[in-house]
């Protein structure tokens, strides 16, 4: 008797439509997993502060050192996806993941916490990072844009689902059950992320010639796959001056980002403001951010991906401006819905940004390296601005120059895309 071979669903799948959109849909719910997760750590702030009995810049090292490995560990799964494939390092980050998030939900002491939460959860984060954002420029060119902000969409229904449902779970069960409905909710959504993901086109049967002039992915032609790669991204590449400026312009961009969600809650409540206006503006970001990203990924594939991501830089530094000064609620939430639009725009870019400036080749690995730029930032920003509150009293200062820094980063990539 022969046994009848079970037709694998994704296959299905591809004959109805490009199958590229799954993927889009698989990274958008690894993105809301990781990031939404990340960004929640605002709204435990205040209560990991009386918990654990650490200073807030003690604390901030914990989202800063978890944001700096993800980048870090990033590296290293864009050489691990050349070797093994997308499908096989999503299935172990996400147990990681998970992983972190339940030990974190069960910690007893500070030290605790930063190496469930900000190590190995982190390590996990790494792996889906470069699997979701990394993977959508070798399934799509024409749309690229489209599909990238689409894909990116899950940071900012992460931020607006996660934040709030922790606000609400503290408040009537305890941050640990807290933590825990975390974890669970991210084991679903990377559970189902990483069931329909596949490695290339061809693993599926789809058709690469809607996308694609040439009639192949780039998965399928230059860059190769997992077994018969022959070299890694070239150092003239990532030692280049266009991409070294590149680089730069990420480290100040992230800046602003990550003050932001680490302390805007604390921030909010301060300046008098208060403490669920603050959580509000998280909500707020998110939702902003994912109506951006939509959006501004489909415009600028018809006006320019380079000159969308800098009029989105300079609305992010117009946005930080407007939170630092802001005068009265109101106009503290209009300058936080810019700064979601403006952190929309350029989240989405960014993988389209890499490919489009310096290629599709080891795309993997040359998307990892520049995602090293957020380690900088996300390591060294939330910290920093810690410490300046506890010295001056004041947020004003790290925000201020944090906003001056968008500008310089602008510059960076204009300066960069005339060198390419």
């Amino acid at each position: 008797m022969t046994m009848e071979i079970i037709p694998d669903p994704r296959r299905m799948i591809a004959k109805r439509i490009y199958y590229g959109w799954i993927i889009v849909a698989a990274a958008l719910l690894a993105t809301t997993a990781v990031y939404g997760t990340s960004y929640a750590f605002g709204v435990f702030y205040d209560v990991f502060i009386e918990e654990f009995d650490v200073s807030r810049s003690v604390l901030a090292a914990v989202f800063g050192f978890q944001t700096a490995l993800i980048y870090v560990v990033g590296v290293a799964a864009g050489s691990a996806i050349d070797r093994y494939g997308q499908r096989a390092v999503a299935a172990v980050s996400s147990l990681l993941f998970v992983t972190g998030l339940v030990w974190a939900a069960l910690s007893r002491s500070y030290l605790e916490l930063l190496f469930a939460y900000g190590l190995l959860s982190a390590i996990g984060m790494g792996g889906l990072f470069v699997v979701s954002f990394a993977t959508i420029p070798l399934w799509f060119e024409s749309r690229r844009g489209t599909a990238s902000g689409i894909a990116s969409a899950g940071l900012g229904i992460g931020m607006v689902v996660f934040p709030l449902g922790a606000d609400l779970l503290i408040s009537s069960v305890g941050w640990r059950r807290a933590m825990f409905g975390i974890a669970v909710l991210s084991t679903v959504l990377c559970v189902v992320f990483t069931a329909f993901f596949a490695n290339r086109p061809s693993d599926v049967g789809a058709d690469a010639s809607v996308e694609f002039d040439g009639g192949e992915s780039p998965f399928e032609t230059a860059q190769g796959y997992p077994g018969d790669r022959t070299s890694l991204t070239s150092n003239e590449t990532i030692t280049s001056v266009p991409f070294l400026l590149v680089f730069l312009s990420w480290v100040l961009l992230s800046a602003p980002i990550y003050i932001v969600i680490s302390h805007i809650v604390s921030y909010a409540t301060i300046i008098g403001i208060g403490r669920s206006e603050g959580v509000l503006a998280l909500t707020a970001i998110g939702v902003t951010a994912t109506l951006a990203r939509f959006g501004i990924g489909a415009l600028a594939d018809r006006i320019g991906r380079t000159r969308t991501f800098i009029a989105s830089t300079y609305l992010l530094g117009a946005a930080m401006l407007g939170i630092t000064f802001a005068p009265i609620p109101a106009v503290f939430l209009g300058a936080i819905v810019c700064f979601g639009v403006a952190y929309g725009g350029c989240g989405s870019l960014f993988s389209p940004l890499v490919a489009d400036l310096f290629g599709h080749d080891d795309l993997n690995t040359s998307f990892a390296v520049m995602s090293l730029a957020f380690a900088v930032g996300g390591l060294s920003a939330p910290p920093l601005a810690g410490l300046w509150f506890e010295i001056t009293g004041s947020y004003t200062g790290s925000f201020l120059v944090a906003s001056l820094g968008t500008i310089v980063g602008a510059g960076c990539v204009t300066a960069a895309s005339r060198l390419v």
